[in-house]
């Protein structure tokens, strides 16, 4: 029997990134430069053009090369909203793609549009704690009898695997997604996520009875959860990371965040993660030896940039000739930057196929924006955000609009994605940056009682207070009504002022009344905190998120701005005050 011999794995990976086909402008401050310059960062086809690049570099090195996604491929862009996921298994197909994991986002609309997306990708879609054998048979359209997917192996309490083999030596490949999916997203009820340490354990167990010695976790559990689980199982090599949209290194250089470095190790796994938005992407070799065990890891995260460099994001304004060399130069100093060619067949397809569609709603100006306004989802000292509460009006006035009664609307941060910038705000801004899920706006029957409780248990969802939350984004924004919460409280007391308006008055809620609310489908079933209105009757509006500020800023030739703060969020005692200055 000839002995095995040592060879190199080279891994490409990218995450969450969410439709962003086409390339995003990024805002860089330069070698202590107070002035930015934008760029173009990502793409698609710029992913093409890195993943091209680094294919042909493990060629010419004798190198074994996969390229992976660690999921959330659906959302995020406005061509998402007119393609769905039809679009993006065209073009990760066109990418060549080795396997991807499923993400949260990918259900949000159920299980239908991922059995749609299973019968286009020509990948592998790996998700070993999704539990899909008691699928019902009477769907229409089922995940559980789709080649494609690579689920949950429910008699061996283990994930499907992916074993690939190179120079006579298995590697491993198998997935995990967030353990908390029915509160993320909506997968069908018949087929739920399970506990992701156990099924870690089985499997690596089962991988190593084949004989395979190398294995990695391509995960979408998060960053602090891929930490946990590195510490708890042994014998993972690489976890390949996504959900959390953490972008591993420094780019201080750039102007940009510095995050634990690449490759972070727990015990003896290197944990990666590649940010988000299809701006970077990461790439990492293992050097593996006789026996299959990988002997050292070396890699590092890119930003991926265009040669075009402008002092504006509209690229209006461009950089002197001497300033552009300067910059440009300073940038192919870096090591953690590329500056690649678009791949051009992928660019000129996507802008044959897809891009029409699209450059109709960016036509489509429907208000203006007098000011910049910012969005963050919990308050900080500078205030809370300026462009959730305008969202969550939106919903009200547009309910009202329906003919509904409604008497406040309240919306999750994270439903919100971006800033505003002054300026004319188009329909495909709206759409495809600002309200890029698809998701429909209800109308529901609640009592004072349960948004008080809501309000509550969302706030401490959001920061952690005394549970364990799902992350940031389910902070609440309010229209119609105004709450004050202090954050030291005991629980279920920390909600210790709630009004709601009446004409030009406020009045206290009744605990014991019913209202009228309106939110999106995904606060209005419960998720990350909002579980106190999951009640009563409830039906849609007819109308998106989206389409809800798209008909209300059109009422407005300037967007009006929020006039009064109708969150009081109070983390510490000592910030004791009258929040409405009244």
């Amino acid at each position: 029997m000839t002995a095995r011999q040592p060879f190199s794995l080279t891994i490409a990976h990218i995450n969450d990134t969410h439709s962003h086909f086409e390339s995003t402008p990024v805002s860089l401050n330069l070698d202590d430069k107070a002035t930015p310059v934008y760029a173009n960062s990502g793409g698609f086809a710029r992913i093409a053009s890195a993943v091209s690049h680094f294919r042909e570099q493990a060629k010419q090195d004798d190198h074994a090369f996969l390229f992976l996604h660690a999921g959330d491929c659906f959302q995020g862009t406005l061509y998402y909203s007119l393609f769905k996921g039809k679009a993006n298994a065209d073009l990760l197909n066109r990418l060549g793609i080795d396997a991807m994991a499923i993400g949260n986002h990918e259900l949000d609309q159920g299980n239908g549009p991922v059995a749609d997306f299973l019968d286009d990708i020509q990948f592998p879609l790996l998700a070993g704690n999704w539990h899909v054998a008691d699928e019902s048979k009477d769907k229409d359209k089922r995940v559980s009898d789709k080649p494609a997917l690579l689920p949950y192996i429910a008699p061996e309490e283990r994930a499907s695997t992916l074993i690939k083999t190179y120079a006579g030596h298995k590697v491993g490949i198998f997935s995990l997604a967030v353990e908390q999916m029915a509160a993320l997203a909506h997968p069908d009820p018949d087929t739920p996520f399970l506990p992701a340490t156990r099924i870690a354990e089985n499997t690596v167990a089962f991988l190593r009875q084949q004989g395979v010695n190398t294995i990695i976790l391509l995960s979408h559990l998060g960053y602090d959860k891929d930490k946990e689980l590195a510490a708890a199982v042994k014998g993972i090599d690489v976890i390949v990371g996504g959900h959390t949209h953490v972008l591993q290194g420094d780019f201080q250089n750039l102007g940009l965040a510095k995050e634990d470095p690449y490759g972070y190790k727990v015990n003896d796994t290197w944990i990666v993660q590649a940010g988000c938005h299809a701006q970077a992407i990461g790439r990492f070799t293992l050097s593996i030896d006789e026996n299959g065990r990988p002997a050292a890891f070396d890699g590092q995260n890119y930003l991926l940039l265009g040669r075009s460099l402008a002092m504006d994001a509209s690229r209006e304004q461009q950089l002197t000739e001497g300033s552009y060399q300067a910059v440009r130069a300073y940038l192919n100093r870096q090591d953690n930057v590329l500056i690649l060619p678009s791949d051009l067949a992928l660019k000129q397809y996507i802008q044959r196929t897809y891009r029409p569609h699209v450059a109709q709603l960016e036509s489509d100006i429907v208000t203006h924006v007098p000011q910049r306004l910012r969005h963050v989802r919990v308050p900080d000292s500078e205030g809370g955000s300026e462009v959730a509460p305008l969202v969550t009006e939106s919903f009200l006035w547009a309910a009202r609009e329906q003919g509904i009664e409604a008497d406040f609307a309240i919306h999750n941060a994270g439903g919100v994605r971006v800033s505003l910038n002054a300026g004319p705000l188009s329909a495909a801004l709206i759409a495809g940056a600002l309200l890029p899920f698809a998701i429909d706006v209800i109308a529901y029957q609640v009592t004072g009682a349960q948004i008080r409780c809501a309000i509550e248990g969302a706030i401490n969802n959001a920061t952690d207070n005394g549970v364990i939350g799902l992350g940031s984004g389910s902070f609440p924004y309010c229209a119609d009504i105004r709450y004050r919460y202090e954050a030291w409280q005991p629980m279920g007391m920390r909600v210790t002022q709630l009004e709601i308006k009446r004409g030009n008055h406020w009045i206290a809620m009744d605990d014991e009344r019913q209202y009228t609310g309106v939110s999106s489908s995904y606060t209005a079933q419960g998720k990350e905190g909002y579980d106190a209105i999951q009640t009563g009757e409830r039906r849609s509006i007819g109308l998106s998120m989206a389409e809800c500020f798209i008909h209300y800023a059109r009422q407005q030739p300037v967007l009006s701005l929020p006039t009064a703060p109708l969150v009081c969020y109070l983390p510490t005692p000592g910030e004791m005050k009258n929040c409405w200055g009244e």
